[in-house]
């Protein structure tokens, strides 16, 4: 043994081990189900690196530095199907007849048809949109925009479990009106649809408004109890 080797820095002459730390962070990166555990695989990795900088008989910097890229990565893809499915789903459900009628006033009759279900073809057709679309605005002026009424009861499932019957307040240029609307949530083959099945407009006075045009018409949920 020469005189060198005696001076060798501790670190090049103490065996290294992997870091425990590390390991986590690429098993929980890899963990796809969750966004959860892919975040904590960004930290357990970062948290990894840190460890492996300070204490150089630590192995792993890679293993942590992968993890973190597998986890940054497995988290936005989660984040964008997240969002995917609240514009597709529960945007629908809380706007209910919003975007069809916007686009009825905006004169794409098709789009406004294409807001309800197939199954009502018959009675949705085009002269019958026209006619709903400008009795609707005759009373009421132009949609601004519709929200689900909190106070009724949109859980109330159909028969069918397919689908439930939901208030909506609506605003109008000239004031508020409530309707009824039935969102069909998967149709009969089990697909996701999230179309409407029917919308009643009410109106006391001048009568309510039913759109497809139907003998059946829905009845309003029963509100919320009180809490």
């Amino acid at each position: 043994m020469t005189i060198a080797d005696t001076q060798l820095p501790q670190h090049l002459d103490t065996p290294r081990h992997l870091s425990r730390m590390a390991v986590a962070s690429l098993v929980l990166s890899i963990v796809f189900c969750c966004p959860v555990t892919t975040i904590a695989g960004i930290v357990t990795g970062s948290i990894a690196i840190v460890m492996t900088m300070r204490d150089r008989t630590l192995s792993g910097r890679w293993m942590a530095i992968t993890a973190i890229c597998i986890g940054l990565t497995a988290t936005a893809i989660q984040a964008m199907v997240i969002a995917k499915g609240y514009q597709i789903v529960m945007v629908p459900v809380l706007t209910g007849p919003e975007s069809a009628i916007k686009s009825g006033e905006a004169g794409n009759i098709e789009l406004f048809q294409a807001g309800f279900v197939p199954k009502n073809s018959a009675n949705n057709s085009p002269d019958n949109a026209r006619l709903f679309l400008a009795e609707l605005k005759s009373r009421y002026g132009a949609l601004s925009n519709a929200a689900l009424d909190q106070g009724s009861a949109p859980n109330q499932m159909a028969p069918s479990g397919r689908d439930f019957v939901g208030d909506y307040m609506l605003d109008f240029a000239n004031g508020r009106i409530r309707t009824t609307c039935s969102i069909e949530i998967f149709d009969p083959a089990g697909a996701l649809s999230v179309r409407m099945t029917q919308l009643v407009v009410h109106d006391a006075e001048r009568g309510d408004l039913t759109y497809p045009p139907s003998d059946e018409v829905l009845k309003a949920p029963a509100a919320a109890p009180a809490k």
